[in-house]
């Protein structure tokens, strides 16, 4: 493996020269110098010593990317898709820019903090937190932070912090608003868990509030929620299907893996969608285009919050311009398929 001081010698200049270039210091480097060096690099295939990098001044090139997911001993969170796409757009964007990613599932907010300690994380993007966690983080982190998917207690308001979401009422608004212009009265809503925050507790908040001005009155017996583990929650589906169900016309899902998930149960016991029962999703993720009949659902752009995310931090880690709050919540889009029809 060739070395810095090697690749100086092939260059013909100093090694602290092309310690600068390998470390994308450019503002200690001429434009010309910076380029013949980066050629250098690429050519004889040079590899950072990312140990020594990691125990130097040089910073670790790493980016932390923490699932702020309790049940990781019990659930494959990438069964669902969003977490395909969304962990797939960070690391290509981390990428361009040089940097390392590094995936951790974390239970605490002490743990994610030790995380951060062990590995001298230059930066550090956190996939939905609970609000009281992410106030924590926000007081004690010691370096640059963007959240994904969080909303941030009222109390941290005026902090300095990243956040970039999703319009979550308006997509639970939407969504039943459609289901309401094409007659349906009897809405149940079916979420993940029964204790809602975040973003599925903005979508049930939008989907009461359609309710509320269409004049339909939200019941809490028309509320689900549905058990995190398959087996548990594949048993109440079935007995779902077979008593209550008859009693509503139309579900609304606060995700497109969870809607297509009962949609199976749902047939398997013979109820028919969208002809006995209309269904729809959340997130317009391979799962709604891929299920027969395609999945009504909202759309988001997975992508975009990744890209904003990751402009926003390295804003942060490089010192470009004062740091200010972004809280940035993106549109969402009514996807009308098959899963749904008139009463």
């Amino acid at each position: 493996m060739v070395s810095i001081k090697e690749i100086s010698q092939i260059v013909g200049l100093s090694p602290t020269t092309v310690s600068n270039v390998v470390h994308g210091k450019k503002s200690k480097v001429s434009e010309i110098n910076y380029r013949k060096v980066q050629a250098a690099l690429k050519e004889h295939n040079y590899v950072s010593n990312m140990g020594g990098r990691i125990l130097g001044r040089h910073g670790s090139k790493i980016i932390g990317v923490i699932l702020s997911y309790s049940r990781r001993s019990e659930i494959n969170v990438f069964s669902d898709p969003f977490y395909d796409q969304i962990i797939g757009s960070l690391e290509e964007e981390i990428r361009k820019r040089g940097y390392f990613m590094m995936l951790y599932t974390s239970g605490s907010v002490n743990e994610s903090l030790q995380f951060v300690s062990a590995w001298n994380i230059e930066g550090l993007i956190i996939l939905g937190a609970l609000p009281d966690d992410a106030g924590k983080l926000i007081q004690e982190r010691k370096t640059p932070l963007a959240f994904i998917d969080t909303y941030i207690d009222k109390k941290f308001e005026t902090a300095d912090f990243i956040n970039i979401g999703l319009k979550d009422f308006e997509g639970g608004y939407q969504i039943t608003k459609y289901l309401l212009s094409l007659g349906h009265r009897k809405i149940g809503f079916c979420a993940d868990g029964v204790r809602l925050f975040g973003v599925d507790y903005e979508r049930f908040a939008g989907f009461k509030q359609a309710l509320q001005e269409a004049g339909s009155q939200f019941d809490s017996n028309d509320f689900f929620g549905l058990d995190y583990q398959l087996e548990p929650r594949h048993a109440f589906l079935k007995e779902l299907a077979k008593n209550q169900l008859k009693n509503f016309t139309a579900l609304v899902f606060t995700s497109d893996y969870l809607a297509v998930d009962a949609m199976n149960i749902f047939q398997d016991n013979g109820i028919r969608v969208p002809q006995d029962l209309s269904v729809t999703g959340f997130d317009h993720n391979v799962f709604s285009e891929q299920c027969r009949p395609k999945l009504t659902t909202i759309g988001q752009n997975v992508r975009q919050k990744a890209v904003l995310a990751i402009d926003h931090l390295f804003k942060r880690i490089k010192h470009e311009g004062k740091a200010v709050k972004v809280n940035q919540l993106l549109d969402v889009e009514l996807v009308v398929q098959d899963s749904t029809k008139k009463r």
